[in-house]
């Protein structure tokens, strides 16, 4: 029997490799934020709202590993492949380009 009370069905001689890969509810860190509960709690409550868990940029841009907590920020502050608006919108510009783009359409 499974000392972590998942239901699983193995042979005696495989419990350790159950106890220690393959139990969903084994004892489990999250490797990015130490939270400390179980193997299927940490993978499928706690990654999707880590806010250290690394994500990819959703414009694609060369950082891949951002954390979640600091992902709004580089959307807003550096993400060159973030459309932003021109900084003279306030002047009646209605230009949107990628943040990469801006200078070329300010040297313009």
């Amino acid at each position: 029997f499974c000392p972590f009370d998942c239901d699983d069905s193995f042979q005696r001689r495989q419990l350790e490799g159950h106890k220690t890969k393959h139990c969903p509810n084994r004892p489990f860190t999250c490797q990015y934020c130490a939270h400390k509960t179980t193997y299927i709690r940490v993978t499928s409550k706690h990654w999707p709202i880590c806010k250290q868990y690394p994500l990819e940029c959703p414009n694609k841009c060369k950082q891949k590993a951002i954390e979640r907590q600091h992902l709004p920020k580089h959307l807003e502050e550096t993400c060159p492949r973030q459309v932003i608006k021109c900084e003279f919108s306030y002047a009646g510009c209605e230009v949107e380009c990628q943040r990469q783009h801006m200078q070329t359409h300010l040297d313009e």
